[in-house]
């Protein structure tokens, strides 16, 4: 096994050995133990391209090199003749020096110097964006570029679409070049210290822990993590490191091996009860005043939404989203029976109208709306209302009745072990109603839906296909609001037992 050539250090290597040597040093020497991106995380990657792409509408005139991560030399043979041939805006230049590659997404000459402009398709500047930005301006100051001024280019979440988008105005200029600097002179130790973990034949020893997941998901965690139980003292609801490392220091796995004397918080005990008894615990009194308050007729509502980074349609900020579906159950009265309606719009036309209107046309001015988080809903319902002010009366007037069904979950009043301490749909369901789950379910889960319509959007998906992705949207969502039905009929059966 031999290392990687000492001169292709890149970037987005750097970045990761920052967080995690380990991970470094399984990318260069093990990727065969990587996961695959997942769609999910290929769907992040899709929205930075579609973000830097319109990027470079906002500099116009800009010589992109083409040549990819595959063809490096190529990259750097056209990077040196754009700037020969007096280039004064480049796209994907790319630059070694000290044995580091940067390909920065935006330079701009400003007389004698350059800007170098990093662009994200976040809307807000991030700590982890500052090494990002400095290993670069090391970089490009060692092969000779100087650089007057180091930013990062970010979506202007308060952008509101008008017609065709306009770079100038979806994109927030935040000058970093100071905040950058520690971050720069701490760069060449960085660096000596991954030259080291890099040179050496074994694997470093790291602990699982916090980095595992920040600033980002390791790719490599399936490999890290193999030997974490499905269900361990991870799952510890809302325990940070320090508790699990205790924990893991004591030789405690699993929950049920936690020590009676070990300090947990009252929900973590709940939690660590269940686990250990298999018993269901349950607070008919808490159940109770939260079945109080609701009033028939009960309306089931569940949105599926996409978010973009582009907003499609006018009258939308990026990352707002967009409910494209809707799924409705009713019962009129208790014990009685319940129909069901829905809503999917078209994919290539906006949707947010006829939602809007099938809300307003099927929820009566009467009765609890329930849902499952009704902050999401509400904040949908809110958005609509803004946006059509013919039914912002009404869908106001529905937000005012929400009641969500997840507060007896989130406050613990019931608690299953099944539900291994969540209180998702995902994990009360299959727990309260045996046999309910979604596992075989063609779109099992809201990452699933929120692709498939993004592809429908998109036209990647057509003819048959199509037809086949709505029907499962159907069903999928449908199973959202009938396991709302279920899961209530549960709570209102132990809500007649007695403490």
């Amino acid at each position: 096994m031999t290392g990687p050539s000492p001169h292709r250090l890149s970037k987005s290597q750097y970045l990761r050995g920052l967080q995690c040597p380990k991970s470094l040093w399984l990318h260069n020497f093990r990727p065969d133990l990587r996961a695959p991106a997942s769609p999910g995380v290929q769907h992040v990657f899709d929205q930075g391209h579609k973000v830097g792409l319109l990027a470079h509408q906002r500099f116009p005139g800009g010589v992109l090199i083409e040549a990819d991560h595959n063809h490096i030399p190529d990259a750097l043979r056209q990077t040196a003749e754009a700037l020969e041939h007096g280039a004064e805006i480049l796209f994907e230049a790319a630059f070694m020096h000290d044995g580091v590659l940067v390909r920065p997404d935006v330079l701009v000459k400003e007389g004698p110097r350059w800007d170098l402009i990093e662009v994200k398709s976040s809307t807000e500047v991030k700590e982890v964006y500052l090494p990002d930005i400095a290993i670069q301006r090391l970089v490009l100051e060692g092969a000779g570029l100087p650089v007057r001024r180091a930013s990062l280019l970010h979506v202007n979440n308060q952008y509101i679409r008008k017609g065709k988008i306009d770079p100038t105005k979806f994109f927030t200029l935040s000058d970093l070049t100071e905040e950058t600097m520690p971050y720069l002179r701490q760069a060449h130790a960085e660096l000596a210290a991954m030259r080291k973990v890099l040179a050496g034949p074994d694997m470093p020893t790291v602990e699982i822990g916090a980095q595992c997941t920040r600033p980002y998901d390791c790719d490599f965690m399936c490999f890290c993590w193999k030997h974490v139980p499905a269900y361990s003292v991870y799952d510890l609801k809302r325990a940070d490191f320090s508790v699990i490392n205790a924990l893991r220091a004591m030789g405690v796995m699993l929950l049920e091996d936690i020590p009676p004397d070990f300090k947990l918080t009252a929900t973590q005990e709940l939690q660590v009860q269940a686990a250990k008894t298999g018993k269901v615990h349950i607070d008919v009194a808490g159940i109770k005043k939260c079945l109080d308050k609701l009033v028939y007729p009960l309306y089931f509502l569940d949105f599926e939404t996409v978010n973009l980074a582009v907003p499609p349609y006018d009258g939308m900020r990026p990352f707002q989203a967009l409910p494209f579906q809707a799924s409705l159950h009713v019962q009129e009265r208790p014990s009685g029976e319940v129909r069901h309606l829905e809503y999917l719009g078209d994919p290539k036309s906006d949707p947010r109208l006829g939602m809007a209107e099938f809300l307003t046309r099927n929820i009566g001015p009467q009765g609890s709306v329930v849902v499952y988080n009704a902050s999401f809903e509400g904040g949908r319902l809110c958005e609509l209302a803004e946006a059509f002010p013919v039914q912002a009366k009404a869908l106001h007037a529905i937000k005012g009745r929400l009641w969500d069904l997840i507060i007896p979950f989130r406050s613990n009043y019931f608690v299953h072990p099944a539900m291994r301490g969540s209180a998702s749909m995902k994990a009360v369901l299959p727990a309260l109603v045996p046999g309910m789950t979604y596992e075989n379910l063609d779109i099992a889960n809201g990452e699933m839906a929120f692709l498939a319509y993004e592809a429908l959007m998109d036209g990647q998906v057509t003819g048959d296909e199509a037809l086949k992705t709505m029907a499962a949207l159907r069903v999928y969502c449908g199973q959202d609001t009938l396991g709302m039905v279920k899961i209530l009929r549960v709570l209102l059966g132990q809500s007649t037992q007695r403490e």
